[in-house]
């Protein structure tokens, strides 16, 4: 969520808090309940949603990752540029970039097209990719 999101929603927040108050003097609690339960669902999913946003964040973050393909970059060298719920993007120091996912570590070439470089095996050890699903 960006921050013009993050002030439309507070200001419709606001806004249904506001009228749950003017629908209180009419009808009590039930007023304030037509307008404070759907605030509080939709800040609850938010929260949920961001939490878990930081778990795969971590986790992207926390997965090991091979050295780079011109072997000058060890595992903590890379830097996360983009993150999603199965894959992540990486780039090391030499400026290569890296689609992690699945177990694959592939390099993406300069076409957007990848090339397999590394996968895990059952131990979660790199061996080179041969392309087949990793055990």
């Amino acid at each position: 969520m960006n921050l013009i999101e993050t002030l439309v929603f507070a200001t419709l927040t606001v806004g249904l808090i506001a009228l749950g108050h003017f629908l209180s003097i009419k009808w009590g609690t039930a007023g304030w309940l037509v307008c404070v339960v759907p605030v509080g669902l939709f800040w609850a999913w938010v929260m949920l949603a961001t939490i878990r946003g930081t778990f795969k964040l971590l986790q992207h973050r926390l997965n090991p990752r091979p050295m780079c393909r011109q072997g000058k970059c060890r595992p903590r060298d890379y830097v996360l540029l983009t993150s999603m719920s199965e894959k992540a993007v990486f780039r090391c120091r030499c400026g290569d970039r890296y689609l992690s996912k699945g177990g694959h570590f592939s390099q993406i070439l300069p076409d957007g097209s990848l090339l397999p470089y590394m996968a895990q095996d059952s131990s979660r050890r790199w061996k080179t990719d041969t392309g087949e699903t990793p055990n």
